[in-house]
């Protein structure tokens, strides 16, 4: 192809992994010498659907060949999706298994995929890691993400599956931001600050939560209340270079260490467009315990 693949790049938000998310589409895009657009939807799946239409439904703009989106809710996009195929722009979902996808690729003339972190596999290995902690059992403040967010739901039954019956878990819902969870968590404790003891453990769905919980914990009750969340092990959910550092400072007792998926979403449909073929329908990127699970268990 002469001109640059011109590719949309839809993110949900900016907390620390979208933002990540879009610092490695830019450099990939840059390296891959793409025309490269990223475009953040405010949390908002009004939003995102709206910016994609004018995009697809644009008179006085040159379309791009592709979007590469990750939904702010679990549905999907599917009517923005069948919009662009029919357009002819190609149409990828980043961290979300949404149902369209196989339906979609059928009647498709330009690439349909999905790269994704594996969310209920990461919920499975975060289980396995309150059973290693939790050995005897225990209770469970858990953080999650919006329960429109395909990413928390899938999670979440991760978790459900994959943790002994002894451990009970108290879920907490807030947005995808460590300020979103220190809010959430301090007018949680406002109304319960006489169960700070009831916790062994507290549980984010990302560092992010996991961060925002613990700031939380120490703005409100008692000395001794405040005392008692400092001695309570909290686990999240990032990046390498996002959880490593809080693990080996002693900021999170555990992580689990997913990836981004831009890179490899970027190169597949550069790949796919060279070669005019449909990539597979799924690509998972790794996710794995740290510590691993076998040293936490010995914590």
């Amino acid at each position: 192809m002469d001109r640059p693949l011109r590719i949309v790049v839809s993110l949900p938000n900016d907390n620390a992994y979208q933002h990540e998310q879009g610092v490695v589409a830019k450099a990939t895009g840059e390296s891959l010498g793409l025309a490269l657009q990223v475009m953040n939807a405010q949390d908002d799946a009004i939003t995102q659907s709206q910016q994609l239409l004018e995009i697809i439904q644009s008179r006085s703009t040159i379309q791009p060949h592709a979007f590469l989106v990750e939904p702010v809710t679990r549905t999907g996009l599917p009517r923005v999706a069948e919009a662009a195929v029919a357009k002819g722009i190609a149409w990828v979902v980043s961290n979300s298994d949404v149902d369209y996808v196989r339906s979609l690729r059928k009647s498709s003339q330009v690439p349909v995929f999905t790269v994704t972190q594996g969310q209920y596999e990461i919920g499975r290995i975060q289980g396995k890691q309150l059973a290693a902690l939790l050995p005897h059992g225990g209770s469970v403040l858990y953080i999650a993400g919006p329960s429109a967010s395909s990413v928390a739901v899938q999670r979440h039954e991760g978790l459900e599956d994959a943790k002994p019956r002894n451990v009970l878990i108290t879920t907490l819902r807030s947005k995808w931001s460590e300020e979103s969870a220190n809010q959430s968590a301090g007018a949680w404790l406002r109304l319960a600050t006489s169960r700070a003891e009831r916790f062994d453990l507290v549980a984010g769905q990302t560092h992010e939560l996991a961060l925002g919980t613990k700031k939380a914990t120490q703005n409100f009750g008692t000395e001794e209340q405040k005392k008692r969340w400092l001695r309570v092990p909290f686990m999240g959910i990032g990046i390498s270079n996002h959880v490593k550092p809080l693990v080996d400072g002693q900021v999170l007792t555990a992580a689990v260490i997913t990836s981004v998926t831009m890179d490899l979403a970027l190169r597949m449909l550069v790949r796919a467009f060279q070669t005019q073929g449909q990539p597979p329908e799924r690509t998972t990127v790794e996710a794995l315990s740290f510590p691993d699970l076998e040293k936490l268990a010995k914590r």
